[in-house]
């Protein structure tokens, strides 16, 4: 028998899955809400071109990214799941980096550096001890703030115009104690005080525990506007990072990203892989670029079972073996709800889905085969299509 915490929160992920395509509740309502149109441009292609090579120096690259963002001078920045106190900054080229910071919790010292974003001549770096630092072009602290946060492991982080940061995080809304909140956010709009200037996308929590994802790829519009994409759904919510209102709400209804299943704990060998959206950006023409990881039509004869081989009568837990996921990209007009765009990319096949939109034009592959883990990039553009 289930305990009575675990009973409900599998009873509100029940319902919030069947009720996946409807317009938020209460004062957060959609003035529009839209299923995605299948449109697609029968004269359109996207051309990739493999660029540079970030790694192969088996320095840079310190352990698996967490975040990878190209910045606005062309340089990219990458954070590290298990490599604590610092962040490395590459050349255009890959043909230098640097390492910033160091492990500890004063000025320039980081847990773990979760985000790092670039906004004019300033970086915001969001750590893993609740905490923003702002650096200067030189990466010299100019101030830090705490920012609280219940869950700190969001995917994204974008700054406003007036230097505000949006930050997909967990948290209550302010001023309620965690133990006893019943209200909860997914999206953070932060002031340089580290104060919760707005709270977006309301999120069902039971026992300090989400029942729903939280995790937003977030993206701001030429109109200051906020864009979110569900990870694990297909939807793309537009909101207003000044009233918290929900402008609009997009979602695309097709069999291989279905809502997610109630039952968190499903898995290998009697159930597909779960797709998600890897990546979301805008590009100069004001269209959305999706990268996805969907089941390959084959999953199942790339299940693995590690433990047989060394114990064949009891065998092991399963897994999905390379290439059960399929790398997707979509082109989305938000304006008239259509696709533009939608294909399989192929690629090397890996354990995991690693190709992801970083920056508008560009995608980055996590390459294993090398004894260090090194990021292959590629320049990515949409040929052929014409506006009606």
């Amino acid at each position: 028998m289930k305990e009575p915490h675990v009973a409900r929160a599998l009873a509100a992920m029940a319902f919030l899955a069947a009720h996946a395509l409807l317009p938020a509740p209460g004062a957060a309502r959609a003035q529009e809400f839209a299923t995605l149109v299948e449109d697609l441009c029968g004269t359109c292609a996207i051309e990739i071109t493999p660029d540079v090579v970030l790694g192969t120096d088996g320095e840079s690259v310190i352990g698996y990214t967490r975040d990878f963002h190209r910045l606005a001078d062309g340089r990219f920045v990458m954070t590290f799941d298990y490599t604590p106190g610092e962040f490395t900054v590459f050349a255009a080229d890959g043909s230098s980096f640097r390492r910033i910071g160091r492990q500890g919790e004063g000025p320039g010292e980081y847990q773990r550096a979760y985000r790092v974003r670039d906004h004019g001549s300033r970086f915001y770096v969001f750590d893993q001890v609740r905490r923003m630092t702002v650096l200067d072009a030189d990466f010299t602290v100019v101030r830090t703030a705490r920012v609280p946060c219940l869950e700190c492991t969001g995917l994204d982080m974008e700054i406003l115009r007036d230097g505000s940061v949006v930050l997909n995080s967990l948290d209550a809304r302010k001023g309620e104690p965690w133990m006893t909140a019943r209200d909860w956010f997914a999206i953070q709009v932060v002031g340089q005080d580290g104060e919760f200037l707005q709270q977006l996308d309301e999120v069902t929590v039971v026992d300090l525990a989400p029942v729903e994802e939280f995790r937003r790829h977030l993206e701001v519009a030429p109109d200051g506007s906020v864009l979110s994409a569900h990870q694990r759904r297909y939807r793309i919510d537009r909101w207003d990072p000044e009233t918290g209102e929900l402008l609009s709400s997009h979602a695309r209804a097709v069999d291989w990203f279905p809502a997610p299943h109630p039952d968190p704990m499903r898995g290998p060998p009697d159930h597909p892989p779960q797709p998600a959206v890897t990546g979301m950006q805008l590009d100069a023409e004001g269209r959305l670029w999706l990268s996805l990881a969907r089941p390959a039509a084959d999953w199942r004869d790339r299940l693995e079972r590690p433990g047989r081989a060394a114990n064949p009568e009891g065998g092991g837990g399963w897994r999905y073996g390379p290439g059960s996921w399929q790398d997707v990209i979509e082109v989305l007009d938000l304006e008239s709800g259509r696709v533009l765009f939608s294909e399989v990319v192929e690629v090397q096949e890996v354990r995991d889905a690693t190709l992801r939109l970083i920056a508008p034009g560009w995608l980055a592959r996590l390459d294993e085969e090398e004894i260090v883990p090194i990021y292959r990039m590629y320049r990515i553009r949409l040929v052929g299509y014409e506006k009606h």
